[in-house]
Protein backbone atom coordinates (compact mmCIF):
# COMPACT_ATOMS: atom_id res chain seq x y z
CA UNK A 1 0.00 0.00 0.00
CA UNK A 2 1.32 4.18 -0.70
CA UNK A 3 0.03 6.40 1.68
CA UNK A 4 -0.63 9.91 0.37
CA UNK A 5 -0.02 12.58 3.07
CA UNK A 6 -1.03 15.98 2.51
CA UNK A 7 1.13 18.42 4.55
CA UNK A 8 1.03 22.40 4.71
CA UNK A 9 3.66 22.40 2.26
CA UNK A 10 3.04 19.47 0.17
CA UNK A 11 1.89 15.93 -1.02
CA UNK A 12 4.33 13.22 0.57
CA UNK A 13 3.76 9.96 -0.36
CA UNK A 14 5.04 7.32 1.76
CA UNK A 15 6.18 3.83 0.10
CA UNK A 16 5.88 0.62 2.11
CA UNK A 17 6.99 -2.68 2.06
CA UNK A 18 4.58 -3.78 0.11
CA UNK A 19 4.83 -0.88 -2.74
CA UNK A 20 8.37 0.40 -2.79
CA UNK A 21 9.81 2.93 -5.13
CA UNK A 22 11.73 1.82 -7.48
CA UNK A 23 15.22 3.62 -7.87
CA UNK A 24 18.54 3.92 -9.80
CA UNK A 25 22.05 4.65 -8.24
CA UNK A 26 23.32 7.85 -10.10
CA UNK A 27 26.56 8.03 -8.35
CA UNK A 28 28.86 6.48 -5.06
CA UNK A 29 31.70 8.46 -4.21
CA UNK A 30 34.42 7.67 -1.18
CA UNK A 31 34.64 10.27 1.64
CA UNK A 32 37.17 8.96 3.77
CA UNK A 33 37.80 6.22 6.75
CA UNK A 34 40.72 4.99 8.72
CA UNK A 35 42.38 2.36 6.03
CA UNK A 36 41.91 -0.16 8.83
CA UNK A 37 38.17 -1.36 9.42
CA UNK A 38 36.06 1.19 7.82
CA UNK A 39 35.32 3.26 5.11
CA UNK A 40 33.00 5.81 4.02
CA UNK A 41 30.88 7.29 1.16
CA UNK A 42 28.45 9.45 -0.21
CA UNK A 43 25.90 7.56 -2.38
CA UNK A 44 23.97 9.56 -5.02
CA UNK A 45 20.50 8.09 -5.90
CA UNK A 46 18.06 9.02 -8.33
CA UNK A 47 13.81 9.04 -7.81
CA UNK A 48 13.08 10.95 -11.01
CA UNK A 49 11.30 13.32 -8.65
CA UNK A 50 8.80 10.78 -7.40
CA UNK A 51 10.34 10.45 -3.40
CA UNK A 52 9.07 14.53 -1.87
CA UNK A 53 9.95 16.17 1.60
CA UNK A 54 8.61 18.72 3.33
CA UNK A 55 11.41 21.44 4.30
CA UNK A 56 13.41 19.61 6.88
CA UNK A 57 12.20 15.92 6.45
CA UNK A 58 15.27 15.24 4.34
CA UNK A 59 16.72 13.53 7.69
CA UNK A 60 14.35 11.04 7.64
CA UNK A 61 15.38 7.39 7.84
CA UNK A 62 14.19 5.53 4.70
CA UNK A 63 14.64 1.31 4.52
CA UNK A 64 16.72 0.17 1.15
CA UNK A 65 15.62 -3.06 -0.32
CA UNK A 66 17.96 -5.37 -1.73
CA UNK A 67 16.22 -7.97 -3.06
CA UNK A 68 19.11 -9.64 -4.21
CA UNK A 69 20.71 -10.35 -0.78
CA UNK A 70 19.05 -13.33 -0.11
CA UNK A 71 18.70 -15.58 2.96
CA UNK A 72 20.49 -14.71 6.29
CA UNK A 73 22.79 -17.84 7.11
CA UNK A 74 21.97 -17.01 11.24
CA UNK A 75 18.09 -16.73 11.09
CA UNK A 76 17.57 -18.50 7.92
CA UNK A 77 15.09 -15.25 7.30
CA UNK A 78 15.55 -12.62 4.26
CA UNK A 79 17.45 -10.12 5.49
CA UNK A 80 16.02 -6.65 6.50
CA UNK A 81 16.09 -3.63 5.21
CA UNK A 82 18.84 -1.38 6.59
CA UNK A 83 17.23 1.96 7.50
CA UNK A 84 19.93 5.32 6.57
CA UNK A 85 19.43 8.85 7.25
CA UNK A 86 18.71 10.81 4.62
CA UNK A 87 20.06 13.72 2.98
CA UNK A 88 19.96 16.40 -0.01
CA UNK A 89 22.07 16.22 -2.70
CA UNK A 90 25.53 18.33 -2.75
CA UNK A 91 26.51 20.93 -5.20
CA UNK A 92 29.44 19.17 -6.20
CA UNK A 93 27.14 16.00 -7.43
CA UNK A 94 26.34 17.80 -11.00
CA UNK A 95 22.65 16.44 -10.43
CA UNK A 96 18.91 17.69 -9.90
CA UNK A 97 18.38 18.00 -6.36
CA UNK A 98 14.41 17.58 -6.87
CA UNK A 99 15.26 14.08 -8.76
CA UNK A 100 17.79 13.22 -6.45
CA UNK A 101 18.87 12.25 -2.47
CA UNK A 102 21.88 10.98 -1.04
CA UNK A 103 23.07 8.88 1.61
CA UNK A 104 25.82 8.94 3.65
CA UNK A 105 27.29 5.34 4.49
CA UNK A 106 29.62 3.38 6.76
CA UNK A 107 31.57 0.36 5.20
CA UNK A 108 33.48 -2.44 6.05
CA UNK A 109 36.84 -2.38 5.23
CA UNK A 110 37.73 -6.34 4.06
CA UNK A 111 41.51 -7.85 4.11
CA UNK A 112 42.34 -9.71 0.71
CA UNK A 113 40.90 -12.99 1.29
CA UNK A 114 38.21 -12.40 3.99
CA UNK A 115 35.26 -11.84 2.55
CA UNK A 116 33.96 -14.67 3.75
CA UNK A 117 33.77 -14.01 7.33
CA UNK A 118 32.12 -10.52 5.95
CA UNK A 119 29.14 -11.91 4.36
CA UNK A 120 26.69 -11.34 7.22
CA UNK A 121 28.30 -7.92 7.70
CA UNK A 122 27.10 -4.76 6.53
CA UNK A 123 25.27 -6.44 3.85
CA UNK A 124 23.56 -3.34 2.19
CA UNK A 125 26.06 -0.84 3.23
CA UNK A 126 28.64 -3.36 1.65
CA UNK A 127 26.11 -3.70 -1.54
CA UNK A 128 25.91 0.33 -1.74
CA UNK A 129 28.74 1.22 -1.37
CA UNK A 130 30.34 -1.38 -4.41
CA UNK A 131 27.58 -1.01 -6.43
CA UNK A 132 27.62 0.64 -10.25
CA UNK A 133 25.81 3.50 -11.46
CA UNK A 134 22.46 2.59 -12.67
CA UNK A 135 21.92 0.13 -10.28
CA UNK A 136 18.35 -0.53 -9.19
CA UNK A 137 17.37 -0.33 -5.62
CA UNK A 138 14.19 -0.48 -4.13
CA UNK A 139 13.34 2.15 -0.91
CA UNK A 140 10.60 2.97 1.37
CA UNK A 141 9.44 5.75 3.61
CA UNK A 142 10.33 8.52 4.17
CA UNK A 143 9.70 7.81 7.75
CA UNK A 144 10.40 9.51 10.87
CA UNK A 145 10.71 12.39 13.20
CA UNK A 146 13.99 13.77 13.70
CA UNK A 147 13.24 16.52 11.83
CA UNK A 148 13.57 20.75 12.22
CA UNK A 149 10.65 22.21 14.12
CA UNK A 150 8.56 25.04 11.97
CA UNK A 151 10.80 27.27 14.43
CA UNK A 152 13.96 25.89 13.90
CA UNK A 153 13.77 26.53 9.80
CA UNK A 154 12.60 30.10 10.60
CA UNK A 155 15.77 30.42 12.58
CA UNK A 156 14.10 31.41 15.96
CA UNK A 157 15.65 29.21 18.09
CA UNK A 158 19.65 28.18 18.51
CA UNK A 159 20.60 24.58 17.28
CA UNK A 160 22.60 22.14 19.01
CA UNK A 161 24.03 19.45 16.75
CA UNK A 162 25.95 16.35 18.34
CA UNK A 163 27.22 13.80 15.77
CA UNK A 164 29.37 11.03 15.75
CA UNK A 165 30.33 8.96 12.49
CA UNK A 166 27.50 8.68 9.69
CA UNK A 167 25.43 10.53 12.25
CA UNK A 168 26.47 13.97 10.42
CA UNK A 169 24.85 13.04 7.28
CA UNK A 170 20.67 14.54 8.99
CA UNK A 171 22.45 17.70 9.78
CA UNK A 172 23.70 18.15 5.81
CA UNK A 173 19.87 18.34 5.36
CA UNK A 174 19.64 20.57 8.16
CA UNK A 175 22.37 23.27 7.14
CA UNK A 176 20.87 23.24 3.77
CA UNK A 177 17.31 24.29 4.18
CA UNK A 178 18.09 26.35 7.33
CA UNK A 179 21.07 28.49 4.77
CA UNK A 180 17.92 28.71 2.54
CA UNK A 181 16.02 31.13 5.38
CA UNK A 182 19.64 32.74 6.70
CA UNK A 183 20.01 33.59 2.77
CA UNK A 184 16.95 35.27 3.13
CA UNK A 185 18.20 37.95 5.47
CA UNK A 186 14.22 38.60 6.73
CA UNK A 187 15.02 38.99 10.81
CA UNK A 188 18.22 38.19 13.32
CA UNK A 189 19.07 34.06 12.97
CA UNK A 190 19.86 32.16 15.49
CA UNK A 191 23.55 30.84 16.31
CA UNK A 192 23.86 26.59 15.18
CA UNK A 193 27.00 24.58 16.79
CA UNK A 194 27.91 20.96 15.40
CA UNK A 195 30.20 18.65 17.84
CA UNK A 196 31.16 16.23 15.48
CA UNK A 197 32.90 12.95 16.57
CA UNK A 198 35.37 10.85 14.45
CA UNK A 199 38.43 9.00 15.11
CA UNK A 200 40.82 11.35 13.25
CA UNK A 201 40.65 14.24 10.11
CA UNK A 202 40.62 11.43 7.50
CA UNK A 203 37.28 10.39 8.99
CA UNK A 204 36.00 14.05 8.98
CA UNK A 205 33.02 13.36 6.26
CA UNK A 206 31.81 16.71 4.32
CA UNK A 207 34.58 18.53 5.30
CA UNK A 208 34.33 20.95 2.40
CA UNK A 209 30.50 21.44 2.51
CA UNK A 210 31.06 22.24 6.62
CA UNK A 211 33.75 24.63 5.70
CA UNK A 212 31.91 26.00 2.87
CA UNK A 213 28.55 26.63 5.28
CA UNK A 214 30.87 28.01 8.07
CA UNK A 215 32.21 30.70 5.50
CA UNK A 216 28.24 31.18 4.08
CA UNK A 217 26.54 31.51 7.61
CA UNK A 218 29.22 34.38 8.49
CA UNK A 219 29.68 33.26 12.00
CA UNK A 220 26.18 32.20 12.75
CA UNK A 221 27.49 28.07 12.42
CA UNK A 222 30.41 26.73 13.46
CA UNK A 223 31.82 22.84 14.28
CA UNK A 224 33.69 22.02 16.52
CA UNK A 225 35.60 18.00 15.70
CA UNK A 226 36.51 15.62 18.26
CA UNK A 227 39.13 13.38 17.44
CA UNK A 228 39.16 10.43 19.42
CA UNK A 229 42.14 8.76 17.67
CA UNK A 230 44.37 11.60 16.62
CA UNK A 231 46.79 14.44 17.81
CA UNK A 232 48.76 13.62 21.29
CA UNK A 233 46.90 11.91 23.50
CA UNK A 234 46.04 14.73 26.21
CA UNK A 235 44.58 16.27 22.72
CA UNK A 236 42.37 13.12 21.89
CA UNK A 237 38.73 12.94 22.74
CA UNK A 238 35.75 11.78 22.43
CA UNK A 239 32.09 14.34 21.63
CA UNK A 240 30.94 13.78 25.27
CA UNK A 241 34.43 15.45 26.29
CA UNK A 242 34.28 18.37 24.26
CA UNK A 243 30.49 19.03 25.30
CA UNK A 244 32.25 19.48 28.60
CA UNK A 245 35.13 21.40 27.77
CA UNK A 246 32.22 23.58 26.04
CA UNK A 247 29.85 23.98 28.68
CA UNK A 248 29.56 27.74 28.53
CA UNK A 249 28.69 27.81 25.08
CA UNK A 250 26.35 25.99 25.31
CA UNK A 251 24.67 27.05 28.66
CA UNK A 252 24.61 30.43 27.16
CA UNK A 253 23.10 29.47 23.55
CA UNK A 254 20.18 27.20 25.71
CA UNK A 255 19.54 29.62 28.67
CA UNK A 256 20.76 33.23 27.89
CA UNK A 257 19.68 35.78 24.88
CA UNK A 258 15.74 35.10 24.99
CA UNK A 259 16.39 32.40 22.41
CA UNK A 260 15.26 28.57 23.05
CA UNK A 261 17.92 25.89 21.96
CA UNK A 262 17.18 22.74 19.84
CA UNK A 263 19.00 20.40 20.68
CA UNK A 264 19.51 17.20 18.42
CA UNK A 265 21.70 14.25 18.73
CA UNK A 266 22.40 11.55 16.00
CA UNK A 267 25.14 8.54 15.86
CA UNK A 268 25.82 5.09 17.22
CA UNK A 269 23.64 3.82 20.03
CA UNK A 270 26.91 3.47 22.20
CA UNK A 271 27.21 7.35 22.44
CA UNK A 272 24.19 8.42 23.30
CA UNK A 273 24.27 7.58 27.46
CA UNK A 274 27.73 9.32 27.54
CA UNK A 275 26.23 12.51 25.42
CA UNK A 276 22.73 12.35 27.77
CA UNK A 277 25.43 12.00 30.78
CA UNK A 278 27.52 15.08 29.69
CA UNK A 279 24.38 17.08 28.76
CA UNK A 280 23.15 16.71 32.61
CA UNK A 281 26.50 17.85 34.14
CA UNK A 282 26.21 20.89 31.69
CA UNK A 283 22.98 22.01 33.06
CA UNK A 284 23.16 21.20 36.50
CA UNK A 285 21.66 23.48 38.16
CA UNK A 286 20.20 25.16 36.16
CA UNK A 287 15.52 25.24 36.87
CA UNK A 288 15.01 24.44 33.30
CA UNK A 289 17.46 21.64 32.80
CA UNK A 290 14.17 18.99 32.68
CA UNK A 291 12.47 20.46 30.16
CA UNK A 292 15.92 21.00 27.80
CA UNK A 293 16.74 17.50 27.96
CA UNK A 294 13.16 15.67 27.26
CA UNK A 295 12.87 18.01 24.36
CA UNK A 296 16.25 17.04 22.77
CA UNK A 297 15.81 14.25 19.66
CA UNK A 298 18.18 11.78 19.21
CA UNK A 299 18.01 9.20 16.54
CA UNK A 300 21.04 6.66 16.92
CA UNK A 301 21.81 3.28 15.21
CA UNK A 302 23.97 -0.16 15.90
Amino acid sequence: MILVVWTCYLRVVVYSVKSPLECRISSVRYLGGNETDRSFHHIVIEHNGLYNFEPGQQVVSLDVHIPCLGISERTNRPHPPRSYSLAPVLDEDGVDPKTCFSLGIRAPVIPPGSAPLYRNICICSQFLSGAEPGTLIRITGPFGKFVLSPDDLQGKNNLLFIATGTGIVPYMGFLKSLLKTYAGGTQEFGSILLFFGIQSPSSLLYRSALDDYVERFKGRFAYIPCYSRFGDESERCYVQDKILKAQDVIRSMCCEGGRQCSIFVCGRKSMEKAVASSLQTVFAGIPQRDAILASMKVEVYQ
